[in-house]
């Protein structure tokens, strides 16, 4: 009986702790990252320009900023409504998330509880104040990141592609 007492008491406090909102259970470990993880509407990044035109259709419009690691290769941003597609060197690198509607491959939109990024992806591997970052060190194309800026537990921003560097 005793035993059966302090597992119900057990059970009752897993329970309880579940119940309230600032007793979250630990995140599962980082999800590895997929080739797949690394796209926008199932067009991944660095296809070619005409397969992005053709999926997305004509930019909304396009924005040049200069390039802090190169300053002869200027950063080209094609900006639709919710996302933007960046580009380096001339080839699509990576999509910006900025708005609820369009999602990673794996279901996070703008919007979303940080527990939801939990979820999907497990714990990040670099946290900042407001960022998180998952890596895919193992991609032969260089570092890829999915990258999110996470507030008061609710994404802001979301950014899968190659990093920058």
């Amino acid at each position: 009986m005793r035993g059966r007492a302090a597992c119900f008491a057990g059970f009752a406090c897993s329970a309880g702790c579940a119940l309230l909102s600032g007793c979250a259970p630990p995140a599962p470990p980082a999800l590895p990252l997929e080739p797949a993880d690394f796209s926008l509407a199932g067009i991944p990044a660095g296809v070619d320009t005409a397969e992005i035109r053709l999926s997305f259709g004509d930019p909304d419009s396009i924005a040049t900023s200069p390039n802090p690691f190169d300053a002869a290769v200027p950063l080209v941003t094609w900006i639709y409504d919710g996302f933007e597609v960046r580009f380096a060197d001339g080839t699509p690198i990576g999509f910006m998330i900025h708005a609820p509607g369009e999602r990673t491959a794996r279901g996070v939109t703008v919007g979303d509880h940080a527990r939801t990024v939990r979820q999907l992806y497990g714990d990040p591997a670099t946290r900042l104040e407001h960022g998180w970052t998952y890596v895919d060190a193992a991609a032969e194309s260089g570092l890829r990141v999915i990258d999110m800026v996470i507030e008061d537990d609710t994404v802001r921003r979301i950014y899968v592609g190659r990093a920058i560097e």
